[in-house]
């Protein structure tokens, strides 16, 4: 007989709360690994007006992300929390819906395509050397979150929108600013017990409001422009060159695909593609600058490829950076960026001894297996030569790697975030001596939808 959900183990709670008041949404992923390590990879946590099945072994989570999205699909409460943030796109679709939102994104987000704008990409990473070798000139500390973030949302612009976008030299707020603000809420907002948010508006939830507003108008004002070059371009229609295009063509051609559906997709590409890239980015050089000798080893591939050149100007050549791939993967293996994703089950199923009843509500913590030496060679120590082909580890389980998903909803945009990663990697590393200035003991994980790492300030010097 498979368990139930009442039969597996879990942290005790109170009546009626259950463990609500011992829950720290910023560190939920940390709890729940805790939790996997006292009472299993599969248990039971009680929220009070919700209970999660909780999941940390790694083939019941490909098992979960396999089976969607016709026995798992996100949770409803997610759905409706992000759609009043204006989104309804190929994130939070489901089913058919889901199918149609997919075929269209990924046609923008190819390695076509993303090979015929690469040029359009070289002005922002040109920028983002310009304002480093600027810091490196001063001396002083800076915050390069800041840079990466902007970098990715002027490149997200840039390759998917047709919009070249340069908030890297932009001066105060930028719209940038404004998205910052909106996964956090989203995340708070999906784990709150009671959605005080209806009742009271707290400072918070307007600046929220103010941001989702801003963030529309800037996609109101890509719709108008991507409109007019179809008009004035007709063959736009046959082979669109870029996203937006190939969103704005397809609505022209599918009833069930409304101005709702347009924006919406248009506003996850805009909050993914800036976020989960740059917190990579930013865990990659936490990372590094405990490990010179990694750092070495990426600036002699990163000297190898470029040459004379202080970025890669070819799209061809960031084929080249192996070893930077290898580091951006363990990087992820340390610090995935959505280390916990929620589901319900859409029927009575039953998976590896497990009952998922209908509507179950499912957590999926993928980062917990991936430290585990069960699942990988000497897990907690950080060795990039495991991801290249010839020299891996013994041990490389890659069911419990999965940063970008898995199953029919593996992330769309996982080349795309490769390649800014190398992109970036190899210009800092070329050109740049780079020290960290906040002690690493004081940078903490932040889970706010994605795992964010605390505000650290670094030094550059010219190499």
């Amino acid at each position: 007989m498979p368990l139930t959900l009442k039969e597996l183990p879990g942290p005790k709670g109170i009546p009626v709360f259950g463990n609500v008041f011992k829950l720290d949404l910023n560190s939920l992923h940390k709890q729940v690994e805790q939790w996997s390590d006292e009472y299993g990879d599969v248990f039971h946590l009680n929220l009070g007006v919700s209970n999660f099945l909780c999941i940390t072994r790694p083939s019941l989570i490909q098992k979960v992300y396999a089976a969607r999205p016709n026995e798992f699909v996100r949770m409803k409460k997610m759905d409706s929390v992000i759609q009043q943030a204006g989104v309804h796109g190929v994130f939070n679709a489901e089913g058919e819906d889901w199918k149609l939102h997919r075929s269209i994104i990924t046609k923008g987000l190819d390695v076509k395509h993303q090979r015929d704008f690469y040029p359009g990409m070289l002005p922002v990473i040109e920028r983002l050397h310009k304002k480093w070798e600027k810091n490196a000139e001063s001396g002083l500390p800076f915050d390069i979150q800041r840079d990466l973030l902007r970098f990715t949302v002027d490149i997200t612009t840039s390759l998917a929108f047709g919009f070249p976008m340069n908030t890297l030299e932009q001066e105060g707020s930028a719209i940038q600013d404004q998205m910052e603000k909106v996964f956090p809420m989203i995340f708070k907002r999906v784990n709150m017990p009671i959605p005080w948010y209806k009742i009271i508006r707290s400072k918070s939830d307007k600046e929220f409001d103010s941001a989702v507003l801003q963030m529309n108008d800037l996609i109101e004002e890509f719709i108008v422009q991507a409109r007019k070059r179809i008009e004035d371009k007709p063959e736009l229609r046959v082979n669109p060159s870029n996203v937006i295009e190939s969103i704005l063509v397809a609505a022209e051609d599918e009833e069930s695909f409304t101005d709702k559906e347009v924006r919406g997709n248009l506003a996850t590409i805009l909050l993914a593609g800036e976020d989960t890239t740059a917190h990579t980015l930013s865990w990659m050089i936490y990372l590094l600058t405990t490990r010179p000798e990694i750092q070495d080893e990426i600036r002699k591939e990163s000297d190898g490829v470029l040459g004379a050149e202080n970025w890669t100007k070819k799209y061809e050549d960031n084929k080249e950076f192996k070893y930077i791939e290898g580091v951006a993967m363990e990087s992820m293996r340390f610090k995935p960026v959505a280390p916990i994703l929620l589901f319900e089950s859409t029927a009575e199923n039953e998976l590896e001894g497990i009952l998922f009843k209908k509507g179950q509500a499912v957590l999926c913590q993928n980062r917990s297996a991936a430290l585990k030496d069960e699942n990988f060679t000497e897990a907690l120590s950080l060795k990039p030569e495991r991801w290249l082909k010839g020299q891996g580890c013994p041990v490389h389980n890659m069911d419990a790697f999965s940063p970008f998903g898995g199953g029919p909803r593996y992330c769309p945009g996982r080349n795309l975030a490769i390649l800014e990663i190398q992109m970036v990697i190899s210009m800092l590393f070329k050109n740049f001596n780079i020290e960290m200035m906040t002690p690493h003991e004081e940078i903490d994980e932040i889970m706010a939808f994605t795992l964010m790492s605390s505000p650290f300030e670094v030094k550059l010097t010219k190499r």
